[in-house]
Order: C-alpha cells, then sequence, then structure tokens
C-alpha cells in the first residue's frame, strides 16, 4: 500500500507552506490529539469526521502535536501564537497552510452549479474579470472570496459588497476587504490542481 505520506501535495513558498490531501479510506482517528477529542465526538456526520482527522494528519506531518483550537467566531489557530493556520475542505480533499503572517486558504472542486448562483458573491464589478460562462474563472472568484471571509475578523461579512475583488495580474488578484475598522488591501493568488482550485494571500 502506497505511504499515505507519498499522496501529500505541497507548495512551500518562504513564509509559507499549504499542503493538501484526498481523502481515503483509510481511519485517521489516532492523528486526533486529547485536546481534540471532545470536539471531534460532537461531530455526527461522518464525511466530517473524516475530514477533521484528515486536517490533523496534515497537522501532524506539517507542525508536529500541537491542538488546533477555535476562536469565537470558529476560527481556528494553533496553540503556538507565532504561527498562523487556515484549513479548507471540497468534496474529496482538505487542505491546510500555516504562515508566520495572517493565512486564508480556500479549495474547491469544479462544478457547473457556480453557473446559477455566481451573482450571490459577485459584485457587477467584478463581473468584468471572469468569464461568467466559465466553470474554472467563478470557481476561483469564489475561493477568493473565501480568502477574504477567512482573513476577516468580522461577522456577518457580505461577500458581494464588502469583499471585492478589484483588479488582476495574471495569477494574482488584487482585493479590498472591510474589516472592523478600514479597508485593506490584499493580495490573492489562484492556481488549479487537476479538478481543484486553490487561493491563497500573499499578503499580511
Amino acid at each position: 500500500m502506497k505511504d499515505l505520506k507519498e499522496t501529500i501535495y505541497n507548495l512551500k513558498k518562504t513564509e509559507f507552506h499549504l499542503s493538501w490531501i484526498e481523502i481515503k479510506q483509510e481511519q485517521l482517528e489516532k492523528e486526533i490529539l486529547p485536546e481534540e477529542l471532545e470536539k471531534y465526538r460532537l461531530i455526527t456526520h461522518q464525511k466530517r469526521k473524516k475530514e477533521f482527522q484528515y486536517v490533523r494528519y496534515l497537522r501532524n506531518v506539517n507542525l508536529g502535536p500541537q491542538a488546533i483550537l477555535y476562536d469565537k467566531i470558529g476560527k481556528p489557530r494553533i496553540e503556538k501564537n507565532s504561527v498562523f493556520i487556515s484549513i479548507s475542505h471540497s468534496k474529496n480533499f482538505v487542505a491546510l497552510a500555516n504562515s508566520n503572517f495572517p493565512i486564508g486558504i480556500d479549495i474547491e472542486e469544479l462544478n457547473p452549479r457556480i453557473l446559477k448562483v455566481f451573482t450571490r458573491f459577485l459584485h457587477l464589478d467584478e463581473e468584468k474579470l471572469f468569464d461568467l460562462n466559465s466553470i474554472t474563472e467563478l470557481t476561483v472568484a469564489w475561493t477568493i472570496k473565501e480568502v477574504l471571509f477567512k482573513l476577516n475578523k468580522r461577522v456577518g461579512i457580505d461577500f458581494k459588497n464588502e469583499l471585492r475583488i478589484k483588479s488582476k495580474k495574471g495569477a494574482t488578484f488584487f482585493c479590498e476587504m472591510r474589516s472592523e475598522k478600514e479597508i485593506i488591501q490584499v493580495s490573492v493568488e489562484s492556481f488549479a490542481h487537476k479538478n481543484l482550485i486553490i487561493s491563497y494571500n500573499l499578503n499580511k
């Protein structure tokens, strides 16, 4: 049987590490730390349980046994305060990013359903930046919005109006998001891996 570590995909940069893995049949409950068990046992959906396991597996491979905790609005953090993390799930994959600056990542598998729902999250000005008949481009747009959401500490965020994609250059998108006190500029990069779109922020 192929070693599970050999199935991890990695993207490494100077201050940033992103890894993602396809969810397999292997049960990985042994990867869950004692202080994470209570939260794990509250999960009833089997797919969510597997996602929880596989994220902890990536955590253990990349960061070692440091508990993943959650703040009051449900955003994940690591015990070690100098390490920032972000987690994402798709139908068949999970991803974990860690950095020394606040990081947001999102992964999404291509699905034609996005052709019917993009008007819910894309502002009219943003529609000019994307091919509205392209499942790939609209999925890129959605993952960018999710990255901005994960970086924001507010609740009740309006994806369409408060998380904005302003321009792009190649695979880099220049964005603005409304935080609690100001408008913050964020650069987001996006790429494809097989049927998966992956986006993450480049700056603090």
